[in-house]
């Protein structure tokens, strides 16, 4: 879906209650609700997350590399903003293949091009082609998976050269390699912490919604900052205390906020 359907969801909705009811769905165009600033959320969630990450592992944005497989929305957003934070992207890939550049490739550039030539980066200028294994498995300090599920798997984990994963995607890692991976020393910010800016930022449409109020981009942007810095330190300080993985970190933050709930709230 995207904001066309969004659109009709809300447009259909409506029409049941007599009146426009722009709450009931996120996502939507600007013009009917929408927030600005939600079409790079999710990448803007990888982009803090990562550098979030960064600081606690000593490193130092300026001098790392990363590579970024996939660049849809997600991936194209992580590595622009990572770009512009300078962190220099040496990998990325789309649905017709992967590009390596020892020297950094120029984001901006890419995705100019990408948008002239149909979504693709086929063709693209003083790059090396490689196989998405090769990405996967590159000497790079910052690995990014922004396209599809089980890419790092018990069939990589081990070759795997990067000091940090931050995942874009939904479940890019299966549960055999996160304990490989785990076990190798390799931090790994969960889906469910590193892509959450753009549910963030849904919920911020949502209230912008109930109270009819627009907020400006750079509102936007910087809750959306505020919200996953906090996420993430609450994470971080958790996996510190419990000594586990940011993933059962991650766990371990949300399955007590439930219960803190349940247990004020009291049983029905």
């Amino acid at each position: 879906t995207g904001p066309r359907e969004m659109a009709w969801i809300m447009d259909e909705y409506s029409k049941t209650k007599g009146m426009t009811v722009n709450s009931v769905v996120t996502g939507k165009p600007i013009v009917l609700g929408g927030s600005l600033g939600r079409v790079e959320a999710t990448g803007r969630g990888v982009m803090v997350s990562a550098l979030a990450a960064m600081e606690r592992m000593g490193i130092d944005p300026t001098t790392a590399s990363c590579a970024v497989q996939g660049f849809g929305n997600v991936g194209s957003n992580a590595a622009r903003l990572l770009h512009e934070r300078g962190v220099t992207i040496k990998a990325i890939s789309d649905v017709a293949g992967a590009y390596w550049s020892d020297k950094g490739i120029d984001i901006p550039a890419v995705i100019e091009y990408k948008n002239l030539h149909g979504g693709r980066m086929e063709g693209f200028p003083d790059v090396e082609h490689i196989s998405n294994e090769e990405l996967i498995t590159s000497k790079v300090d910052v690995l990014v998976p922004a396209a599809v599920e089980d890419v790092i798997n018990s069939r990589n984990a081990d070759k795997i050269q990067a000091r940090l994963i931050v995942e874009g995607a939904n479940g890019p890692t299966s549960a055999t390699a996160d304990n490989i991976l785990n076990d190798r020393g390799i931090i790994a910010v969960p889906d469910i912490l590193a892509n959450a800016g753009g549910v963030t930022v849904s919920y911020f449409e949502w209230v912008q919604n109930r109270l009819g109020y627009k907020w400006t981009e750079d509102r936007v942007n910087s809750r959306c900052e505020m919200a996953i810095n906090a996420a993430f330190d609450k994470v971080w300080d958790t996996a510190q205390k419990y000594d586990v993985s940011l993933r059962i970190a991650a766990y371990i933050v949300a399955i007590d906020k439930v219960a803190q709930t349940y247990k004020f709230r009291g049983s029905f």
